[in-house]
């Protein structure tokens, strides 16, 4: 449905608007600009039906992408095709005039998109239901709250039903009952065969939506692939961008020489020793730690992968300095057969300070965790990084494991289930009877 080909966008930067004067009356014999490359050698395709995820720190080229896509913009360099109908979401109530109602707005801004009104009359109580606007509908928008704007504008454009989607940031509008409705109606548009291109700065709502994903960084394509380890590049990228401005650490990490109390097991030991299959290490990541060495046990120490809902199981992790580091933080992630990150958890969320590595120092780390999940599969993915950098994530990456066997959570024993979700929240429960 979507094809790109060697994509590239090149704009010229003038210091003065009197440059550009000066350059256009000398037929360019005077260069007076700057050239600067939003997109570079972009290249990529998206089957019908698919949701493609687009990341990338500010300024990485994504809404340049997609605004040649919409033909807002033309390209510099490369081709890209379309096929069937197209509508995009860039800037949600763009070409709403503010004296006319919201019922007069949704058919104006419905034909300048090249719809019927016949289509558009077919579809308005849905489009009304969806925004929930009231009497108001048939108020002039200059009344209307940000809100409300935001609610009109984006049904509109959810129900026209194209064959392409453009989205940017859209499901970031609204109150969070709206943000779940459109979630809900992403879901569905998804399976109807609709094909869409999502752009967020929203990494949960790209796991959850995306059946692939594009990192893009400084205009060029930099990872393609499952949205999981291209969120992950994508924060390991943020945290390196972080750590090379000289941010400050998250918190401070006090000195140490604590070698800890922790004692390893001769099993665990061994199992240690057994280095990761090399294809199991991600691309992603600074390697200035890296874990050599991991496994999985139950309470007896024997290795587990699996384990009853509420059961708990240690994580244990060798990881060695290539580089100096003081400020090491070791986590886990836990993601359910939809991609959606059930559970992660560091070292520094829990407050505990590993010891200051030298190159070629090594270090046992382990994590205990309870699996209060709903019985399934899981996938797990360690990591290990500093705390450089004010990402969501820890702040740069320094190596993470990927295709580990997934961890199976099992239903114990008999009768209803304990929960329903994904989670087992600690919950308490009392009653009173009540006499007349």
């Amino acid at each position: 449905m979507v094809s790109v080909s060697g994509l590239g966008k090149r704009f010229k930067l003038y210091a003065r608007p009197a440059d550009r004067l000066l350059e256009w009356a000398s037929f360019g014999a005077m260069r007076r600009h700057t050239e600067f490359w939003a997109l570079r050698e972009v290249s990529f395709t998206v089957r019908a039906g698919e949701c493609l995820g687009i990341v990338g720190v500010n300024g990485a080229g994504k809404s340049t992408l997609l605004k040649i896509l919409s033909r807002a913009l033309y390209p510099t360099e490369g081709s890209f095709e379309t096929r069937g109908r197209l509508v995009s979401l860039l800037d949600l109530g763009t070409g709403f005039q503010p004296e006319l109602t919201g019922r007069q707005n949704i058919f104006e801004s419905a034909q300048l998109l090249g719809f019927p009104e016949r289509y558009v009359r077919e579809r308005l109580a849905a489009i009304l239901d969806f925004a929930q606007l009231g009497e108001f509908v048939d108020q002039p928008v200059r009344l209307y709250s940000s809100g409300m704007f935001v609610r009109l504008a984006f049904s509109l454009f959810a129900h026209l039903d194209p064959d392409v989607y453009i989205v940017d940031e859209a499901l970031a509008v609204g109150d969070v009952f709206f943000q779940q409705r459109c979630f809900r109606h992403f879901r569905a548009l998804r399976e109807r065969g609709c094909t869409i291109l999502f752009v967020s700065h929203d990494m949960e709502a790209v796991t959850h939506l995306c059946d692939r994903a594009i990192l893009l960084n400084g205009g060029k394509l930099t990872a393609e692939g499952d949205p999981v380890h291209v969120v992950h590049d994508y924060f390991a990228l943020k945290g390196q961008a972080f750590a090379a401005g000289g941010a400050a650490p998250v918190r401070s990490v006090p000195p140490t020489d604590d070698r800890g109390g922790l004692h390893v097991p001769a099993g665990v030991r061994q199992r240690l020793a057994q280095p990761p299959p090399a294809t199991a290490h991600a691309p992603a990541g600074t390697r200035a730690t890296e874990i050599v060495g991991f496994t999985a046990s139950g309470r007896d120490d024997e290795e587990r992968w699996s384990v009853d809902s509420g059961g708990v199981l240690r994580f244990w992790y060798l990881v060695h300095a290539r580089e100096a580091c003081h400020d090491l933080n070791v986590g886990i992630h836990f993601y359910d057969r939809r991609g959606i990150l059930a559970f992660g958890v560091g070292t520094i969320n829990r407050g505990v300070v590993l010891p200051a590595m030298a190159a070629g120092d090594r270090v046992i780390c382990t994590l205990a965790v309870r699996l209060a999940l709903q019985p399934g599969q899981y996938t797990l993915v360690p990591q290990s990084g500093g705390l450089t950098g004010n990402s969501p994530e820890p702040g740069v990456l320094h190596d993470r494991l990927d295709g580990l066997p997934p961890i199976v959570v099992t239903r114990a024993g008999h009768g209803p289930a304990g929960f329903y979700g994904l989670i087992d929240l600690e919950t308490d429960i009392a009653f009173a009877r009540l006499d007349d």
